[in-house]
Order: C-alpha cells, then structure tokens, then sequence
C-alpha cells in the first residue's frame, strides 16, 4: 500500500517574502532544487519578489482577480486560470477587489516543466496523482482531505471538490 504524503497549509508556518511585501507557506520542494511549491498570501498593493532564472506558474486559489503588472504589461488573473510568467519578470501585484490566495509554482525551467489544470471532481470520481504530480484542493471534501491541503503523488484524491493538478514534468 502507498503512503500518501500530504501537507496542509495550516500546518505551515508562514514566512515573510524576500521583499517583505507578502507571506507564503512552502508546501513542497525539490530535494535538488529544481521546483517549489507554495502558497502565498497577497493582501495589499506591491511587488513581487524576483526569483532569477525561474519560471512561475500561479493560479488565484482563493479570493477574487489579482491584477498583476509583468515588466509593464498589465494582466488580469481571474481565479483558478493559471498564469505564467517569467521569475526574472519585474512585477507588481494589486489587489483591487480585496485579497487573495495563489498557489505558486516556481521552476528552474532547464530541468522542469510546470503544467497547473483546475478540475471539479464529482461525487464519487477518483482522480489518480501520478509521481511528478501534486493535487492541491482548492474546495469541498476530497475524502477526507480539507481545503488548502497538498497530496503529493503518487497517489489519489476522490470526492467532490475542486483542485488544482500541478505536473512537474522533467526535461529528458
């Protein structure tokens, strides 16, 4: 039988950013380094920290639209779209309908790929989590597992709720 690894964001104390302008909780990390998961708090107007030769892929968990400004070009993230950007990128984050929640996924992009898709799971659906995957559960009851908990794979999430699959997909 596999043992399922799974973190609860409760559980994780929150640290400040490297720019102070926001808290996250670490959720998972590569023993080498190559990819983090966490999940940050943004409740007011700022910017992002800069992670140099990263990737990131964040997805609005919880909480309305963040309006972010990526060196100088304005998007607006809705909740669960991932979105993309580069870790070099100057950003600055505003808040404008109040706070919110993001599962940020940062990588080295030599080695990994990130991928996030937001499902809704119905009642009695199972959905498996391959190795090089996390589920993080955004809402409802995945068997037991409440919201802002994080299963690493492999293993299985089941039950109705809505999560956000994240894939780290490795260079071959």
């Amino acid at each position: 039988m596999t043992v399922v690894r799974t973190v609860r964001a409760a559980d994780v104390r929150p640290r400040p950013w490297a720019n102070g302008g926001g808290t996250t909780r670490e959720l998972a990390v590569a023993d080498d380094g190559a990819w983090r998961i966490s999940l940050a708090d943004v409740d007011r107007d700022g910017p992002f920290s800069t992670f140099a030769g990263r990737q990131r892929l964040l997805t609005v968990v919880e909480g309305p639209v963040l309006d972010l400004q990526v060196d100088g070009d304005a998007q607006v993230v809705e909740p669960q779209r991932p979105f993309a950007f580069s870790g070099d990128a100057s950003t600055v984050a505003s808040v404008p309908e109040g706070p919110v929640r993001v599962l940020n996924v940062v990588v080295d992009p030599a080695r990994v790929r990130p991928h996030v898709t937001v499902l809704e799971l119905g009642r009695s659906s199972t959905l498996p989590v391959a190795a090089d995957q996390a589920a993080y559960v955004v809402s409802g009851a995945c068997g037991g597992l409440e919201t802002g908990s994080l299963v690493l794979g492999p293993g299985e999430v089941a039950g109705r709720c809505t999560v956000a699959v994240v894939t780290l997909q490795q260079h071959s």
